[in-house]
């Protein structure tokens, strides 16, 4: 019995493995399936038809789904099985099973919708057909398949899995996923493959908080121990609460192993936002963890939501300021991008129903009439570039930076790191003016959208000088730079 397992990228910052298939496949060979994993591009027919061969070879076919692919992806499996009728197709993954009721009513060629984290529920439709399949691709009980296909040297990975904080903006806590860490030996043994084996340099934790509380210090330590040990030597980025706020000793003893950024969540500083989100993360909070990770020469990335429900007017200056202040306006997905309302949420009473689509989680006006004008105004802006590719643009040569510090060789790039600080100013000084005066007076100008475009154009010029240097002279680290496309890197 063959099944094959696809998914679209979703975050182009990461490499292109979904952790979750990998476990799943790794699952589902243990009790005698052949499974293959592959990735579909949206709205790309010629990357498509090069996967098509593989795909009509399966017995079974397992749709992961993102919000993003949804209604790209639905289309493309229910036209797939009208041609290869005999082909059983299942979906899987946070978004269908948020909105299982809605998608087995709407798609009956769907066979079932697969809670992954959900041992019996996976057992009860694939049980077990015979001995385990054996795969080359399978490291400490994930399916590597994609990674080992993928030419960059980052790669994600897990010490753990779920959360104990409950924000309501997130989908973790409504599916009661496990809260599970991975034994010390064995996550180093992984890292260790990634590194030595498979030539991994720049590692992604993908757990939903590295450091929890102070339960999870003395197994960090253990993890520290044991990598020193071994000699291991490479980068890794982590997420991070401020809810709970990291000791300083184990933030410089996992600089000492390699840790040269970390994610964290601020959200909003709207005090309201934080009590109706269950999100308590301060302005002096996060300047003052910046300003400590900045002296210890970790860099940073934010989440952000500018535009929420009850978001206001006043909020929105307050909250644009902000971003100015800690130089993150490069970053106009967490502008155009409002706040999803989840199904099962606390606030899905807010959303009004839209029966031609799935997703109803951004079905709603915003509350205060100026801040939903505003919103609009603002993704009509944005419509002018590519903003995936612009942030790209900075935090791949942020990232960039950081490891040619580490490795004593920024001297060798002195002139493009001035380029990039230089082009970091500019956009975040004129990037804030601009939307400031957006929001005063709620439409843009022809000017404005000129230098938009004009500051996308010198990011991208920053971004290829600075990338082709690197590429020529630094290739290893050149490598381990996400490379910030749909596609595999290949």
């Amino acid at each position: 019995m063959k099944i094959g397992i696809y998914y679209f990228r979703s975050l182009y910052s990461q490499s292109a493995c979904s952790l979750s298939v990998g476990k799943f496949s790794d699952f589902l060979l243990n009790r005698g399936y052949n499974v293959n994993l592959g990735i579909l591009k949206n709205n790309d027919y010629s990357y498509n038809r090069n996967e098509l061969e593989g795909i009509i070879k399966n017995d079974i076919i397992i749709y992961k789904t993102n919000y993003k692919d949804f209604e790209y992806g639905i289309r493309f499996f229910e036209n797939l099985k009208k041609i290869y009728t005999s082909k059983k197709i299942y979906l899987t993954g946070p978004f269908a099973n948020l909105n299982k009721e809605r998608i087995m009513e709407k798609y009956n060629f769907i066979e079932n919708i697969i809670n992954m984290q959900n041992v019996d529920e996976i057992e009860e439709n694939f049980p077990t057909i015979g001995n385990a399949v054996q795969k080359d691709t399978i490291v400490c009980g994930i399916d590597r398949q994609m990674e080992f296909i993928e030419k960059g040297k980052y790669i994600n990975l897990e010490a753990s899995t779920g959360c104990i904080y409950n924000c309501a903006f997130c989908h973790i806590n409504i599916l009661n996923y496990s809260k599970n860490v991975i034994d010390v030996k064995m996550l180093v043994d992984e890292i260790e493959f990634l590194v030595n084996k498979m030539g991994k340099k720049y590692l992604i934790f993908n757990d939903s908080v590295f450091w929890k509380n102070k339960q999870d210090t003395e197994r960090i330590l253990e993890i520290i121990e044991e990598v020193k040990k071994r000699k291991l030597k490479f980068y890794f980025m982590i997420y991070l609460s401020l809810t709970s706020k990291i000791p300083l000793e184990i933030l410089e003893k996992l600089k000492e192993i390699g840790l040269i950024r970390v994610f964290f969540g601020v959200e909003n500083i709207s005090k309201r936002f934080q009590k109706a989100n269950n999100k308590y993360v301060s302005e002096e909070d996060t300047k003052q963890f910046i300003k400590t990770l900045e002296e210890k020469g970790i860099t940073y990335h934010i989440g952000f939501i500018l535009f929420s429900y009850e978001t206001t007017y006043e909020e929105l200056f307050l909250n644009l300021k902000f971003l100015k202040d800690i130089k993150k306006l490069f970053r106009p997905g967490m502008i155009v991008e409002k706040m999803r309302i989840l199904p099962k949420s606390q606030n899905s009473k807010l959303l009004y129903e839209n029966k031609e689509k799935i997703d109803q989680a951004y079905n709603y006006t915003i509350k205060d009439d100026k801040t939903e004008k505003c919103y609009q105004v603002i993704c009509d802006y944005y419509n002018n570039i590519n903003i995936r590719d612009f942030e790209h643009f900075f935090s791949s040569t942020n990232i960039a930076i950081s490891i040619l510090k580490r490795e004593k060789k920024e001297k060798d790039f002195e002139k493009e790191i001035q380029q990039y600080n230089e082009v970091l100013d500019n956009v975040n000084e004129k990037l804030y003016n601009i939307l400031n005066n957006i929001f005063e007076k709620f439409t843009y100008s022809e000017k404005d959208k000129s230098e938009l475009l004009d500051l996308y154009s010198k990011a991208e010029i920053m971004y290829i000088n600075f990338s082709e240097k690197l590429r020529n002279i630094e290739p290893d680290i050149f490598m381990m730079l996400p490379h910030g496309k749909e596609e595999i890197n290949i």
